[in-house]
């Protein structure tokens, strides 16, 4: 069995939560995998996360709060190993764990400097305490109830979109588990052979598959996931063309350029600057 999500209604549905709340919400699958995110991570947890040790400590804290809500089967709160408070409620369907929200990155409403005390302790290996205590003063503050409303709030939208069937269990052609490996896994560098150990799926199968279902190649097909996500982000975020190409897994900024030009037709400034006036022109027509 797998999980099929329908990433573009899905992702519309999580963006328009970001608007509501400011809260950034990840659905996770039954393996604990990202499946889709509404928006970027807060400045305090990038600047944990680009340490060299700090976004292995993220996914490991993340990991065992998934499996105490899996043991538990209801919302579990905790700090993160950085401090933080977050969330991760199982979204069940008829008594089965299908997927996981997990939502957070935030402080409670105690003294703000019994919680830096603690962060501060906690995070004692980062290299920069400084930066991390400007991050940390940006934080939202919320209190135990408006975690809980948050809850929730998630719990009802879990039942949403399982019967919009946004998000569904089912057996997954191949053609379906290689494009919402894509669709989970394009901001990853991604080679066809490291797509075949993972799928468990022949590289000679896969090319195949792509050019049977979707008239092009695997690699085509991460090219345009990269590119979808990629306009969107110029248009809803205030990113640089470089911060952008890394938020869709390309380092080379000049690379991104050239593969969003020949897909698109427009180089990425251009097209965020065409955007941004198209939509001017509707606010004041």
């Amino acid at each position: 069995m797998g999980l099929y999500v329908n990433v573009d209604e899905l992702g519309k549905l999580l963006n328009s939560l970001f608007l509501v709340t400011g809260r950034k919400f990840t659905l996770k699958d039954d393996k604990f995998n990202d499946v889709i995110t509404s928006k970027t991570t807060c400045e305090f947890c990038k600047l944990i996360q680009n340490t060299q040790f700090g976004l292995e400590k993220c996914l490991k804290c993340d990991q065992q709060a998934l499996t105490e809500a899996s043991k538990k089967n209801e919302v579990h709160f905790y700090r993160c190993h950085a401090g933080l408070i977050e969330a991760a409620i199982p979204v069940m369907v008829e008594g089965q764990i299908l997927a996981y929200f997990m939502y957070g990155q935030v402080l409670d409403d105690s003294s703000p400097e019994t919680q830096w005390l603690h962060v501060k302790q906690l995070c004692k290996w980062h290299p920069d305490i400084s930066a991390l205590y400007d991050a940390f003063c940006k934080l939202d503050h919320l209190s135990h109830s408006t975690l809980n409303a948050y809850a929730n709030m998630l719990s009802a939208f879990a039942s949403y979109i399982w019967l919009q069937e946004y998000v569904k269990s089912q057996e997954l052609s191949d053609a379906q588990r290689l494009i919402n490996f894509i669709n989970r896994n394009y901001m990853k560098r991604l080679t066809l052979e490291s797509i075949s150990l993972e799928l468990g799926i022949g590289r000679t199968k896969l090319c195949e598959t792509a050019k049977e279902h979707f008239a092009c190649s695997v690699m085509d097909l991460i090219r345009q996931r990269r590119v979808e996500v990629a306009k969107k982000l110029l248009i809803d975020s205030d990113l640089s063309v470089g911060q952008v190409a890394n938020e869709v897994g390309i380092s080379d900024s000049s690379y991104f350029a050239k593969v969003f030009k020949s897909t698109t037709g427009c180089a990425p400034f251009n097209y965020r600057k065409q955007s941004q006036k198209t939509l001017n022109s509707r606010d004041f027509s």
